[in-house]
């Protein structure tokens, strides 16, 4: 996998990066985290948004093209890439190398 590429992150989790607003509150007063949002897989190029916000950048009529910077099939190919690490990783620590 591409796990040698260091992963870049545009913003923290402190503030969307699309509307610029702090996380939520959950009415115990706890804060709702902001998720990731992928802007570029290969490589990686995260950005922190409001659930609603990442629903905005991928409307299926007006997609907020500017933060999708990769190409149909790349979420597909990193996370299946994800997922062989996770097993061969797996393995390893069970003495199974290959």
């Amino acid at each position: 996998m591409h796990s040698e590429e260091p992963t870049t992150y545009l913003n923290s989790k402190d503030k969307c990066i699309v509307c610029f607003g702090k996380p939520e509150k959950w009415e115990n007063g706890q804060d709702v985290e902001l998720i990731k949002h992928h802007l570029s897989y290969f490589p990686q190029v995260i950005a922190f948004v409001h659930y609603q916000c990442h629903a905005k950048i991928h409307d299926l009529d007006k997609p907020l093209t500017q933060f999708i910077q990769y190409e149909k099939d790349d979420s597909v190919k990193f996370y299946n890439e994800k997922e062989e690490d996770r097993k061969r990783n797996q393995e390893n620590q069970n003495g199974k190398v290959n």
